[in-house]
């Protein structure tokens, strides 16, 4: 009876030590994000500006991607498109532009705030993200 406790013991003892050593994390990633071009303080109304971000990376991600966020939605301050998205690589140039569609003069403030958030997607489900917040006026 012993042996045989003694014996799962030690083989328990072994899977303990060999998942941690099976599942020993990667070092993080180091992620920095530039806001290369932003959104202006006025827009006026029919204007299109492109938020423009670069990731860079000191190892390989597997997507980035750029989306547009609002507060309210369809008001104000819209998206062209939904947003952008690079495949694999160390480094990415994301755009996301968007459209001044109405006066925002009814709006908290008189503004419009709009942000734009990049994720960067890294093997086994790490993600790095930042965002970007904006307020717009549209007279």
């Amino acid at each position: 009876m012993k042996k045989r406790f003694s014996l799962y013991f030690g083989l328990a003892v072994i899977m303990v030590l060999l998942t941690g050593a099976i599942s020993a994390a990667a070092p993080k990633p180091t992620t920095t994000f530039k806001l290369v071009d932003g959104l202006p303080k006025v827009m006026n109304v029919g204007d299109t500006y492109t938020v423009v971000v670069e990731v860079d990376s000191n190892q390989q991600f597997t997507s980035a991607q750029a989306m547009p966020d609002f507060q309210y939605a369809g008001k104000g301050v819209v998206a062209v498109q939904g947003g952008d998205r690079a495949g694999s690589g160390t480094s990415a140039m994301l755009e996301v532009t968007f459209l001044a569609k109405g006066p925002t003069a009814k709006m908290p403030g008189g503004v419009v705030p709009v942000s734009v958030i990049v994720g960067v997607r890294y093997g086994g489900g790490y993600v790095e993200v930042q965002q970007y917040d904006f307020t717009v006026q549209v007279p």
